[in-house]
């Protein structure tokens, strides 16, 4: 639905081209021949809203995505924790290979909040770095959620250093996510209290 993104693309061989669908096309990307290699697909969103009228809600959120600090604040200030929005946007991203590896890597495509594989996961090994980045800069000391499945779940949490990078090791033929949410807060009395930028990657192995 074109109104509802800022952005939809897809990079091939580190060029960069909007994606054209259709209109209402369910699954929203379909592609007839693909292209040969490692291919980026992103997206990035227009602003949605979320209204916290449960009493937990806030904590529960904050503290899966490794943003104790976020809700400390938020208590030592004294705001109530229902009645208030937040406007969060998607930045999402998935590495889709077409045929055997032959090189190729993950690219930044200039969304707020991204998460970039400095390489790809498909060059065979069990593990990559990423990077992740707030206005292309790298976010050091931040939490990154690691989701892969291969046959059951598994949830972990790595935190990048001082260059913005962590490494994620993951089973052989597994499907991955990564995510991370960046948070900020407007003004106390005005909507919406806070804005947020969700950033997820995905691949499968």
């Amino acid at each position: 639905v074109p109104g509802r993104f800022k952005a939809f693309t897809v990079t091939n061989n580190g060029k960069t081209a909007d994606y054209t669908g259709r209109a209402g096309d369910s699954p929203a990307f379909q592609v007839g021949t693909p292209k040969p290699g490692l291919n980026v697909i992103a997206y990035h969103s227009q602003p949605d809203s979320l209204t916290f009228r449960k009493p937990d809600l806030l904590e529960k959120y904050l503290k899966a995505e490794g943003l104790e600090r976020v809700l400390k604040q938020h208590r030592a200030d004294g705001l109530p924790e229902v009645g208030f929005k937040e406007h969060y946007t998607r930045n999402a991203k998935a590495l889709v290979q077409v045929g055997p590896y032959g090189g190729g890597a993950d690219k930044a495509v200039g969304m707020p909040f991204e998460l970039v594989v400095l390489g790809s996961p498909y060059d065979g090994s069990r593990r990559v770095t990423v990077q992740l980045l707030w206005q292309g800069k790298p976010v050091a000391g931040y939490p990154i959620n690691v989701f892969s499945k291969s046959g059951s779940l598994r949830e972990t949490r790595v935190h990048t250093n001082g260059a913005g990078q962590a490494e994620v090791a993951f089973p052989r033929g597994a499907k991955v996510m990564l995510n991370s949410v960046w948070i900020t807060r407007g003004d106390v009395g005005k909507e919406p209290l806070y804005r947020s930028w969700w950033a997820s990657l995905t691949f499968g192995t």
